[in-house]
Parts: structure tokens; C-alpha cells; sequence
């Protein structure tokens, strides 16, 4: 069994995991099972700080915006199918300020694939992998004030360094319960969204989900008043001088727009992945167009970013 690089490990996973799905289904009949037999290389995780705080976040985003989430995190309308849920990790609080926000699917494939590094290799079908991000938020490093965002596309992996946003947040007279925390409103807009935030002023962390940050107290719960991304917590843990881990790995740097427009080339055409990975390491896959002719892979979503 030959070694792949982690890029395409990310790639093979990106692609089968999470795109095949989101066009197709097992029950379809569109797809045959789909088989990766992979010996992954063996990748360091360096410590670029600690963190005091593990918050753990749901993630809903719409991946069909004819659909309409509820302010809960359900489906008002439209398939169910386009409702897409994910666990997200937040780890901040930390002396340095230095946070990472990943998803704790990534943490699943980590462990997957160093488990197939320690043995004589692993086989995975798709079907059972999970279908979350690579997409990974680094505040205030390499240096306080920076915010660095790291993500495997295709078969490489890109890093966005860039300095941490002035949401501007307007705070409001509003407030509510989050998960047992008395929470506050505040609204901003960024980057083609409006968005409201409640954030907790009993935790004096101005961080939050994603690139979210700049407030009085840690980020609880946020959303576009579209409703088509939100983000909630939904547990919390104290675990003092937790290792806020990067891996070692070879980066093409690039800017948020040009990350963007590769992140959308390979959405759309996603078998321009499967060009980019060894063949010997994944199974035949056949994939049928759906009766009524649509494209399986045309994008019925915009990015969170619209720029």
C-alpha cells in the first residue's frame, strides 16, 4: 500500500466525504459503494500556544438557499437534505490570546489517519466519513493581531494570513439565555452578511466561532439574519494549558479572494480533485448524472465570505 501526503488524505476525504454526498446518497442509486485504501505520512502538530476554554459549537449552514432555516437551527422548508450540521471546536482564553477554531470532524480524520500511519495502512468507505471542514481560524498568530486560516483544496493546502477584522459591532439593549449564560445583542455587518451575535459578558473572552471576535465577552450563539450560517455552543470545558496545535505542513499563501475562487473551481468540478490523487489508493468510482439531467455538483449556496 502506498504513502499519500496529508493534503491528499484531506482531498480523497473532502472529495468523497463531503462533495459526492452532497450531490448523491447511497439510497440514489446513483453511486456503487466507494472504497480509499490509504497509508497516509506521518505529519507533526506544532504548539503555537495554549488555551484555557474548549467551547463546543453546532454548525448548520444551507447548502440549498431555496430552503429557510429556522432561528433554532431546523428546516422551515425545502428538502432536508439541505440542511447540513456539523461540530466545531473553539479553543481560546489562553495568556498569549492565540485561539483555533477546527472542526472536530477534522480532529476524527487526525485520528484516522495517524492510526493508519502506526499500522500497515487503513481502508475507509465513504459513506462512513465524516463530512466535516479542513477549514481551521487561527487568531492573534503568528502575532497578536493577525488572524491566520488554513485549508486543504484539492490536493494542497493554502494559508490566509490576514489581520483580525473590525466587525464594528453595534451592542444592543436585548438580552437572553444561552445555554444557562445571560447573554447580549449586538448586529455587524462583514463581508456581504449582516449578522447578529449574543455574547456573554460573565466570560471576558472576545472571541468566538469562526473569524468572529471583538466583543466584551465570549460569542455564545451567531447567525446572518438570512439564516443561512449559525453557530451556537453547545457545551463548554475548562482545561488549563490545552496545546493550541497547528500542523507542520507545506502551505501555498495566498488572500482571502484567491483562496475563494480556487475553494469555488473545485466545488464545481470536484473530479479535478480526483486528477490530483493516486489512483492505485481509491477504489472505482461511478457516478451517474440524476434522471432529470441537472449537474449533481452546481453550487445552490453561496460561500459565508461573499466578496
Amino acid at each position: 500500500m502506498r504513502k499519500i501526503p496529508i493534503a491528499m488524505f484531506y482531498a480523497a476525504a473532502w472529495f468523497l466525504g463531503t462533495l459526492l454526498p452532497m450531490a448523491i446518497s447511497p439510497a440514489d442509486g446513483l453511486c456503487q459503494s466507494i472504497q480509499i485504501m490509504i497509508k497516509p505520512v506521518a505529519y507533526r502538530m506544532d504548539s503555537v500556544g495554549t488555551a484555557r476554554l474548549e467551547c463546543r459549537y453546532g454548525c448548520f449552514w444551507l447548502k440549498d438557499t431555496t430552503a429557510r432555516m429556522s432561528p433554532d437551527g431546523g428546516l422551515l422548508s425545502g428538502d432536508s437534505a439541505a440542511l447540513e450540521r456539523g461540530m466545531m471546536l473553539l479553543q481560546c482564553g489562553g495568556p498569549s490570546g492565540v485561539s483555533r477554531f477546527y472542526s472536530y470532524d477534522k480532529f476524527y480524520l487526525d485520528s484516522l489517519m495517524l492510526a493508519a500511519d502506526g499500522g500497515g495502512g487503513a481502508a475507509f468507505d465513504v459513506w462512513s466519513l465524516p463530512s466535516g471542514t479542513a477549514f481551521t481560524v487561527y487568531k492573534h498568530f503568528p502575532e497578536p493581531g493577525l488572524m491566520t486560516s488554513t485549508d486543504v483544496v484539492g490536493a494542497d493546502n493554502y494559508l490566509v494570513e490576514e489581520q483580525v477584522p473590525d466587525f464594528g459591532w453595534k451592542v444592543c439593549d436585548e438580552w437572553k439565555e444561552v445555554l444557562g449564560y445571560r447573554v447580549r445583542r449586538a448586529e455587524c455587518t462583514f463581508r456581504g452578511r449582516d449578522y447578529v451575535a449574543w455574547f456573554a459578558p460573565e466570560l471576558p473572552v472576545s472571541d468566538g466561532p469562526w473569524k468572529f471576535c471583538g466583543l466584551p465577552g465570549l460569542i455564545l450563539e451567531v447567525y446572518d439574519v438570512r439564516m443561512q450560517y449559525r453557530y451556537v455552543l453547545e457545551g463548554l470545558t475548562v482545561k488549563d494549558g490545552m496545546r493550541v496545535e497547528m500542523p507542520d505542513a507545506q502551505y501555498i499563501r495566498t488572500d482571502v479572494e484567491k483562496y475563494l475562487r480556487t475553494l469555488r473551481r473545485y466545488t464545481e468540478n470536484p473530479m479535478l480533485i480526483m486528477s490530483e490523487i493516486d489512483a492505485s489508493a481509491i477504489s472505482a468510482v461511478r457516478v451517474n448524472k440524476p434522471a432529470d439531467g441537472s449537474d449533481p455538483f452546481k453550487l445552490k449556496f453561496d460561500f459565508q465570505e461573499i466578496l
